[in-house]
């Protein structure tokens, strides 16, 4: 996205849309934390970056994370450095040097545990998700690869160096990756998640929230979501920016302006991908929700926490974060399961709400259907739509609750108004009809041409890996 500045509101024009890698350097000012490094060096350590998060994501560290409170980070940091770091440095001094002098039998269980955890395990649970919404033989083949080596190491490999010496060194070396590696990512990001918390509790305490009460009936607020439905059914632009205050989400895209708008007022974002033109107010909806919520802000990136702690504590930034209480209360309010939060889309109906009788809701459609957001989504971003939608949030609950604030008048959807776009109608009916079936037809086949050119463009799943976070509505 490339963002410029008109007199009248902002205009954001589209470039690639397919990763936070290729939003995120035209979005953030970040400057490069590793120019002074050799390029082989900073290769390394971003890819470790990655891998750690990977890791983290499709173990059991970050859906622990979600049980926990974000205000709770300085203890459990205190815990890892106290605790677990001890616990692991234990492993490789006593532990894991009598896995080759157990039984062959208790060895070799001993392995298959750990590899499953490691990467049989998370290798099903990404392929599944991947597979359920991809059509391409690459992916096929590379997951079906990929299971069977998982498949013969299983059956060959660990029988045969279970209680070898090099059995052994190898053990050191996937324990330290697995699970030495990714503790540090968390000491390294609960440590700038601390510091940001004190910021804020410094910075933000007496700080008014960005959204007012109502100056008027004609000051009204449209919220519009990322769902499928923005790109649907009849072209609603003109009506989006005719709105006094555009709410929009992550990391949204305004390609298609005629159905989409060009209009954006608040950006509630995750802190990485923010807007840093100062007529856009930027929220931070999750940060509070939940410890997760609270890594997940510097976790994707490690190598640039020092750059985000410092963007998101400037004073040209000035974001507001949403309070823990808020957000726990709302949590209550909806019914969410204790390990659940609520999206950042319910945030921003809450809040618009605690200060105005009425808000106008567009692109939310409560993840139902195969696809979530309007925007194409990369790899990355298919598994946590996934991860969102089953996990971490509940949009049946949502949902009734929307419902009863329609109901209350509270709440009213776009395209249920009355527009002015649609014509008196032909006096020949036939006519109309004939127009009307011409122009679907049209549609549809640019819609088609759109899909062909995305999937030529569609980065590769380990380019994607590599480079990407989650830049989705959840952020994991």
């Amino acid at each position: 996205l490339k963002w410029e500045e008109s007199s009248t509101d902002l205009q954001l024009g589209s470039a690639c849309r397919f990763g936070c890698a290729e939003v995120l350097p035209s979005l953030s000012p970040f400057s490069t934390p590793l120019g002074a490094m050799t390029p082989l060096m900073d290769r390394v350590l971003v890819a470790c970056c990655r891998a750690s998060y990977y890791i983290s994501l499709l173990g059991l560290k970050i859906p622990c994370g979600l049980l926990a409170r974000a205000s709770h980070s300085r203890w459990v940091l205190a815990i890892i450095s106290l605790v677990w770091v001890p616990f692991l440095v234990y492993c490789h001094a006593v532990l894991l040097p009598r896995v080759p002098d157990l039984s062959p039998l208790a060895a070799a269980r001993l392995w298959h545990a750990l590899t499953a955890v490691w990467v049989t395990i998370p290798l099903l649970v990404v392929g599944s998700v991947i597979l359920s919404v991809v059509n391409a033989r690459e992916p096929f083949v590379a997951f079906f690869t990929a299971l069977a080596s998982m498949v013969l190491f299983h059956g060959f490999v660990i029988p045969a160096i279970a209680n070898t010496s090099v059995g052994g060194i190898l053990l050191h070396a996937l324990f330290a990756f697995f699970e030495d590696m990714p503790v540090v990512g968390w000491i390294w990001c609960l440590y700038h998640v601390v510091s940001l918390q004190s910021h804020i509790a410094k910075h933000q305490s007496g700080r008014l929230p960005p959204w007012t009460e109502s100056q008027g009936p004609n000051d009204r607020v449209l919220i519009v979501g990322n769902a499928p439905t923005v790109v649907e059914g009849e072209p609603l632009g003109s009506l989006i920016d005719g709105f006094n205050h555009v709410v929009r989400f992550n990391s949204f895209s305004v390609n298609k302006p005629e159905y989409t708008g060009s209009k954006v007022g608040f950006h509630f974002c995750n802190g990485r991908n923010q807007a840093t033109s100062k007529s856009v107010k930027a929220v931070c909806p999750l940060f509070n929700a939940s410890l997760t919520h609270a890594v997940y802000l510097f976790m994707p990136h490690m190598e640039e926490a020092k750059d985000i702690y410092a963007n998101l504590t400037s004073a040209k930034t000035n974001a507001w974060f949403c309070e823990e209480a808020a957000i726990l209360e709302l949590r209550r309010k909806i019914g969410s399961r204790i390990w659940q939060i609520p999206t950042s889309g319910a945030v921003a109906i809450d809040s618009f709400l605690s200060k105005r009788e009425e808000v106008t809701l567009h692109g939310f459609n409560f993840f139902q259907g195969k696809k979530i957001h309007y925007f194409e989504e990369s790899p990355t971003q298919l598994i946590t739509s996934w991860l969102e939608r089953f996990v971490t949030h509940d949009p049946s609950i949502e949902k009734v609750w929307v419902e009863k604030l329609t109901k209350e008048g509270r709440v009213s959807m776009l395209s249920k108004q009355p527009t002015n776009n649609k014509t008196e109608g032909d006096a020949d009916g036939v006519c109309q009809e004939e127009e009307e079936e011409a122009d679907t037809q049209a549609k549809a086949k640019k819609g088609d041409q759109d899909e062909d050119e995305l999937r030529r463009r569609r980065p590769g799943l380990i380019q994607t890996l590599l480079r990407d976070g989650l830049p989705s509505q959840f952020s994991l």
